[in-house]
């Protein structure tokens, strides 16, 4: 059951991976057809660029922003230890350990491969983890480097950046020009061809985004299921990385969990937990499995 899981994500994240990039060309050909072949051509360009700057920024970049302080054996050897030994049993180099200086019980690792990854506890799981629950969590994160979790995860959010960004950024330029008080033929020229790619943004808003978003939540889905049995591989212990799902639903049950980062999507798809237990809604569409769905799937496959 195990490995059975483990083959389905991998097959349907590259399934939806491979949607994320017909939904690109689609989106050039939207400008290519409405302005001209330039357009599309110089769209996907720029789209490309994008996505590779945020692909090898992405650990810098979220360092920066979660305050998180590089550890060496010599500040954590037991956490570091812990860590070597499952990279040993897993065949895998020694990412790079950070501490997060954040009460909230959270992880993720991040990193273009393998050999450039780096993961990172907050202290407010150190504090409420025992050693097995840490080991559980540890061996998920691993599980997204070793997968190439952390690459999908980077460039799908990249790509959803990017399309919203393009919708409401040219949306935006249009009103915006189109409401002006300038007047005269070229001033109406502008206008004119403020209103086509004040349509496109639009078509990118209506279509664009909400297909990008529900690709985006496709596979951070199946890449999460995937981590946690991808835990249970490695440690050969399932029952850390349930107690710890467990013990965090609790703390959602109680309403004492935050989102990392409500406005930083890659942190949020990276991050070992998201909550959303207060909405249905909330549930449906984050890009994490509900922590109740996620102990069921693990229970299943340790029975079978």
């Amino acid at each position: 059951m195990l490995y059975k899981q483990i083959s389905q994500n991998k097959r349907n994240t590259v399934i939806i991976m491979v949607l994320f990039g017909i939904l690109m060309l689609a989106i050039s050909a939207l400008f290519a057809n409405f302005l001209t072949i330039w357009a599309g051509v110089i769209f996907f360009i720029i789209a490309i660029g994008y996505v590779l700057y945020t692909y090898f920024d992405a650990t810098e970049h979220l360092m920066k922003v979660t305050g998180g302080v590089q550890l060496n054996k010599e500040s954590a050897p037991e956490i570091y230890e812990m860590v070597e030994e499952l990279c040993l049993a897993a065949g895998m180099p020694m990412p790079k350990l950070y501490v997060v200086p954040d009460s909230d019980p959270n992880a993720f690792a991040t990193g273009r491969n393998p050999e450039h990854a780096s993961l990172a506890l907050t202290q407010g799981l150190l504090e409420i983890m025992n050693k097995q629950e840490v080991q559980g969590v540890i061996g998920h994160e691993l599980s997204h480097i070793r997968n190439y979790d952390t690459r999908v995860t980077v460039i799908a959010s990249a790509i959803v950046n990017l399309i919203y960004g393009t919708g409401i950024g040219l949306t935006v330029l249009a009103y915006g020009m189109i409401t002006s008080k300038s007047k005269g033929i070229i001033a109406l020229i502008i206008k004119l061809f403020c209103c086509l790619l004040g349509f496109i943004g639009l078509i990118i808003i209506v279509f664009g985004i909400p297909i990008s978003k529900l690709l985006f939540l496709l596979v951070s889905r199946q890449r999460e299921y995937l981590a946690d049995v991808g835990s249970v591989d490695l440690t050969r212990e399932p029952s850390g990385i349930i107690s710890a799902l467990q013990k965090l639903e609790d703390l959602e049950n109680q309403d004492l969990l935050q989102s990392p980062d409500k406005n930083n999507l890659m942190l949020n798809s990276l991050s070992f937990n998201l909550p959303h237990v207060h909405s249905w809604w909330l549930r449906l569409m984050s890009d994490h499995p509900p922590l109740d769905k996620r102990i069921e799937r693990l229970k299943n496959s340790d029975k079978v």
